[in-house]
């Protein structure tokens, strides 16, 4: 005789018959042809069978590393992790590097769980020096051809500005203190001014337009102005001494009164001068201008030699660097070599204290071994005679 259909719920949990009810509620709709059939006893049973037949870890192992999930992603791994702003960082990979730790280490209380996460955010945050040094290098070098062109300019408009200093007379006579100056010393200043004032652009451009300004002078006027006269003397005449000379003598003729006669032979002489004083200009510049295909390259050269220079972070940031990563190492090997003796402790093995433990016999100082040893003065017990 089959059972009627209370016995068999009565055989039910309460929490399926609510599932059952809810979904023989939900299966209702209003229209007839779109009714769902009821969840039939021989489900209810299959799914409870299924139930029972875990598939989480069997042996000791993965039970004990399935226990420890919610401690290896706890509140320290939130800590160590950047997870916001710039510079920000993977917590899975964090996450990854504790479960590969775990694995390897296998701790079994909370005393060598919290050794191993030590470990990790100390491989972390050693990953993480690396990053800082990183970033101390392209500091320097991403910015290194804007840095150098910037230098170089206000190099030119300084030596720019001491030319025009010069032509105020950079030693004045009236002055007692430039009287003690001697002309030799005087004479190599302005000598390192006009030299200095050829190795960049502003300077090299501002050479070649006093050379054109009295190119077209003279072609136009037959002599040059002596404002553009003074500029060359002074910006040539330690380094190009026949140009300078040859543009400041290039003056003014002087007014001839109405008596006196045009002399042929004089304009002829006058012209000729012109004509060399041209050739010589142009000369100069053409020579101005293969200074700037010889700068260009020397710069291109310097540039490289900065990159290479830049590779490494400055002396400061390398200190730095270099204090904060030996703090980690201390941290890391430390708690290595404790997670490794409770670890041989647990297995059976007779392991002796470490020396951190003991006290110093003069002052009960605690030793620590990753400290080195001071060095104290020796003194002689030798007494002079």
């Amino acid at each position: 005789m089959s059972r009627t259909r209370p016995e068999r719920s009565a055989r039910l949990s309460s929490q399926e018959k609510s599932n059952l009810e809810r979904d023989n509620s939900s299966s209702q709709p209003s229209d007839t042809h779109d009714r769902k059939r009821p969840v039939s006893e021989r489900k209810i049973r299959a799914n409870r069978e299924n139930s029972l037949k875990s598939t989480g870890p069997k042996t000791e192992r993965g039970k004990r590393t399935v226990s420890r999930n919610a401690i290896k992603h706890g509140f320290l791994a939130r800590e160590v992790v950047i997870t916001d702003g710039y510079g920000e960082e993977s917590l899975e990979e964090y996450h990854a590097l504790l479960d590969g730790l775990f694995t390897s280490y296998e701790p079994v209380d909370i005393v060598e769980e919290n050794l191993v996460h030590i470990i990790g955010a100390s491989l972390w945050r050693k990953a993480r020096v690396i990053r800082a040094e990183n970033g101390e290098i392209r500091r320097q070098l991403d910015t290194v051809d804007m840095d150098r062109a910037l230098r170089n300019l206000d190099k030119g408009n300084f030596d720019l500005a001491v030319m025009s200093e010069m032509e105020l007379r950079l030693f004045s006579v009236d002055n007692p203190s430039d009287q003690k100056v001697p002309r030799r010393d005087r004479w190599s200043a302005m000598q390192n001014a006009q030299t200095n004032l050829r190795e960049n652009a502003p300077g090299r451009a501002h050479l070649a337009t006093l050379l054109m300004v009295a190119k077209s002078e003279i072609q136009n006027d037959g002599y040059i102005s002596e404002q553009v006269r003074q500029d060359i003397f002074l910006a040539f005449c330690f380094w190009d001494l026949i140009l300078a000379r040859a543009c400041f003598s290039a003056a003014p003729p002087p007014a001839r009164t109405e008596d006196q006669p045009s002399e042929k032979v004089d304009d002829q002489q006058a012209e000729a001068k012109r004509v060399g004083l041209i050739a010589l200009i142009e000369e100069r510049l053409e020579r101005l201008f293969s200074f700037e295909e010889y700068a260009l390259e020397r710069e291109k050269l310097a540039l490289e030699a900065d990159a290479r220079r830049f590779s490494l972070p400055s002396a400061e940031a390398t200190e730095k660097i270099l204090r904060y990563e030996a703090h980690l190492d201390r941290q890391l090997y430390r708690a290595m070599d404790q997670l490794e003796r409770l670890q041989r402790q647990r297995q059976g093995e007779n392991v002796p204290p470490p020396r951190s433990s003991l006290n110093s016999v003069a002052g009960s100082e605690m030793i620590d071994p990753w400290t080195p040893k001071k060095e104290y003065p020796r003194f002689s017990t030798q007494v002079n005679s």
